[in-house]
Protein backbone atom coordinates (compact mmCIF):
# COMPACT_ATOMS: atom_id res chain seq x y z
CA UNK A 1 0.00 0.00 0.00
CA UNK A 2 3.14 2.38 0.54
CA UNK A 3 3.58 2.48 -3.14
CA UNK A 4 0.27 3.31 -4.10
CA UNK A 5 0.01 6.02 -1.56
CA UNK A 6 3.56 7.56 -2.90
CA UNK A 7 1.95 6.80 -6.63
CA UNK A 8 -0.95 8.44 -5.60
CA UNK A 9 0.56 11.61 -4.23
CA UNK A 10 2.84 12.02 -7.21
CA UNK A 11 -0.03 11.87 -9.57
CA UNK A 12 -2.27 14.55 -7.70
CA UNK A 13 1.08 16.72 -7.65
CA UNK A 14 1.81 16.90 -11.30
CA UNK A 15 -2.43 17.15 -11.68
CA UNK A 16 -1.76 20.67 -9.45
CA UNK A 17 1.12 21.94 -11.26
CA UNK A 18 -0.19 21.31 -14.74
CA UNK A 19 -3.50 23.06 -13.53
CA UNK A 20 -2.23 25.96 -11.96
CA UNK A 21 0.24 26.24 -14.88
CA UNK A 22 -2.35 26.12 -17.67
CA UNK A 23 -4.68 28.84 -15.35
CA UNK A 24 -1.43 31.22 -15.43
CA UNK A 25 -1.12 30.64 -19.38
CA UNK A 26 -4.52 31.61 -19.63
CA UNK A 27 -4.47 35.17 -17.71
CA UNK A 28 -6.50 37.84 -19.94
CA UNK A 29 -4.11 40.99 -20.21
CA UNK A 30 -7.28 42.97 -20.77
CA UNK A 31 -6.45 45.04 -23.56
CA UNK A 32 -8.12 44.47 -26.58
CA UNK A 33 -7.24 43.12 -29.62
CA UNK A 34 -5.69 46.18 -31.53
CA UNK A 35 -4.26 47.33 -28.34
CA UNK A 36 -2.50 44.19 -27.84
CA UNK A 37 -1.14 44.41 -31.67
CA UNK A 38 -0.10 48.58 -30.77
CA UNK A 39 1.74 47.05 -27.25
CA UNK A 40 3.56 44.87 -29.26
CA UNK A 41 4.91 47.40 -31.74
CA UNK A 42 5.82 49.14 -29.00
CA UNK A 43 7.73 46.69 -26.93
CA UNK A 44 9.49 45.84 -30.00
CA UNK A 45 10.89 49.73 -30.66
CA UNK A 46 13.99 50.40 -28.90
CA UNK A 47 14.57 53.99 -27.16
CA UNK A 48 15.61 56.81 -29.82
CA UNK A 49 13.31 55.03 -32.92
CA UNK A 50 11.81 57.26 -35.31
CA UNK A 51 7.76 56.69 -34.92
CA UNK A 52 4.67 57.88 -36.36
CA UNK A 53 1.66 57.97 -33.47
CA UNK A 54 -2.25 57.24 -35.31
CA UNK A 55 -4.22 58.26 -32.36
CA UNK A 56 -8.18 56.91 -32.23
CA UNK A 57 -8.74 60.64 -31.77
CA UNK A 58 -7.22 63.44 -32.59
CA UNK A 59 -4.26 64.33 -35.25
CA UNK A 60 -0.96 62.12 -36.49
CA UNK A 61 2.39 62.82 -34.52
CA UNK A 62 5.49 62.17 -35.35
CA UNK A 63 8.49 61.57 -32.82
CA UNK A 64 11.10 59.64 -30.81
CA UNK A 65 9.78 56.79 -29.10
CA UNK A 66 11.13 56.91 -24.83
CA UNK A 67 9.76 54.45 -23.64
CA UNK A 68 6.94 51.73 -22.85
CA UNK A 69 5.12 50.37 -20.08
CA UNK A 70 2.04 47.76 -19.15
CA UNK A 71 -0.49 50.15 -20.15
CA UNK A 72 1.21 52.85 -22.29
CA UNK A 73 4.08 54.06 -23.77
CA UNK A 74 5.73 57.34 -24.14
CA UNK A 75 7.53 59.42 -26.87
CA UNK A 76 9.14 62.73 -27.51
CA UNK A 77 6.69 65.06 -29.99
CA UNK A 78 8.90 66.84 -32.70
CA UNK A 79 6.82 69.63 -33.23
CA UNK A 80 6.06 70.17 -29.59
CA UNK A 81 9.24 69.27 -28.19
CA UNK A 82 7.45 67.22 -25.29
CA UNK A 83 7.42 63.89 -23.75
CA UNK A 84 3.35 62.98 -24.68
CA UNK A 85 2.25 59.26 -22.61
CA UNK A 86 -0.30 57.59 -24.28
CA UNK A 87 -2.51 54.33 -23.29
CA UNK A 88 -2.26 51.47 -25.69
CA UNK A 89 -5.97 51.52 -25.87
CA UNK A 90 -6.12 55.23 -27.46
CA UNK A 91 -3.52 54.38 -30.48
CA UNK A 92 -5.03 53.22 -33.47
CA UNK A 93 -1.40 52.45 -35.03
CA UNK A 94 2.25 53.33 -34.27
CA UNK A 95 4.49 53.26 -37.62
CA UNK A 96 7.84 52.96 -37.01
CA UNK A 97 9.41 55.51 -39.54
CA UNK A 98 12.78 54.32 -39.78
CA UNK A 99 13.28 51.07 -41.77
CA UNK A 100 17.02 49.21 -40.73
CA UNK A 101 16.71 46.97 -43.39
CA UNK A 102 16.94 49.90 -45.98
CA UNK A 103 18.30 52.43 -44.11
CA UNK A 104 15.96 54.79 -44.78
CA UNK A 105 12.80 56.87 -43.65
CA UNK A 106 9.73 55.93 -44.47
CA UNK A 107 8.01 58.30 -46.21
CA UNK A 108 4.66 58.69 -47.78
CA UNK A 109 5.02 61.78 -49.93
CA UNK A 110 7.61 59.66 -51.63
CA UNK A 111 5.54 56.98 -52.60
CA UNK A 112 2.58 58.38 -53.31
CA UNK A 113 4.68 60.49 -56.40
CA UNK A 114 5.92 57.69 -57.19
CA UNK A 115 2.59 55.94 -57.51
CA UNK A 116 1.26 59.21 -59.69
CA UNK A 117 4.18 59.33 -62.48
CA UNK A 118 3.94 55.48 -62.96
CA UNK A 119 -0.04 55.87 -63.42
CA UNK A 120 0.59 59.10 -65.59
CA UNK A 121 3.33 57.48 -67.34
CA UNK A 122 0.88 54.38 -68.09
CA UNK A 123 -2.03 56.77 -68.83
CA UNK A 124 0.18 58.65 -71.85
CA UNK A 125 1.37 55.00 -73.07
CA UNK A 126 -2.43 54.18 -73.56
CA UNK A 127 -3.40 57.60 -74.88
CA UNK A 128 -0.07 57.17 -76.97
CA UNK A 129 -1.02 53.70 -78.50
CA UNK A 130 -5.29 54.61 -79.00
CA UNK A 131 -4.04 58.06 -81.19
CA UNK A 132 -1.75 55.98 -83.71
CA UNK A 133 -5.09 53.61 -84.35
CA UNK A 134 -6.47 55.99 -86.30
Amino acid sequence: MSKFNSLQTIVSALLIVSVWLAASEQQVSGLSKRAAEVKRVANSLSPGSQIRVIPINGPERSGVFVSSGDESFTFRDADGKIDITLKYSDVRKIKQEYNSSTGKHNKRKGGIIAAVLVFGLLGGLVIAAANTKD
